[in-house]
């Protein structure tokens, strides 16, 4: 089952790392961060970073909820362990592990889409993770080379920031 803990913004890496030092590898399969490829510009050429997909949050696999939630007391900083109801916690719904799984690769990395820019800044995509999302688009920026996209998760809308790939520009 795949979990999410809230943690302060800016501290994913450090608490994943604590939660890998601390919790016993017996209860956790995975634990990681999503982050998503964009193209960022450094002295006049593009290059591909990682950043944060989720802002604020960490995924961890475990089979052993109960345990692992035992075990994430020791670990400082957690701000939320989210779902939870009395000892311990629930799952994220299969619907928000698909979305997750859908963005990302098995490293949990969201590549560039390749976009086709037509007339009036739309844009068109040709492959990657935005494919069949584009009406959940809310802002392009071509400049930035990135999108923002509204998605249902945990039970709220969330903003998304997508990168993308300009393969060609049609003007009329």
């Amino acid at each position: 089952m795949w979990y999410v803990i809230q943690t302060l913004g800016g501290q994913e890496e450090k608490t994943a790392e604590m939660i890998r030092n601390i919790v016993k590898s017996d209860f956790i399969e995975e634990c990681f961060i999503p982050k998503r490829e964009r193209l960022k510009k450094f002295q006049g050429s593009w290059n591909k970073v990682e950043e944060i997909l989720f802002h604020g949050y960490v995924f961890v696999v475990s089979k052993e909820s109960e345990e692992m939630y035992k075990e994430l007391k020791q670990v400082p900083k957690l701000t939320k362990l989210l779902g939870r109801e009395t000892d311990y916690f629930f799952a994220l719904s299969d619907d928000d592990k698909e979305l997750v799984e859908r963005f990302g690769n098995r490293e949990h990395k969201t590549s560039l889409s390749r976009v086709m820019v037509r007339e009036g800044n739309q844009i068109q995509v040709i492959d990657g993770p935005l494919k069949g999302y584009v009406g959940n688009i809310v802002k392009i920026n071509l400049h930035k080379r990135e999108v923002i996209v509204r998605v249902e998760f945990m039970e709220r809308r969330m903003e998304l920031k997508m990168g993308i790939e300009m393969v060609s520009m049609v003007k009329k």
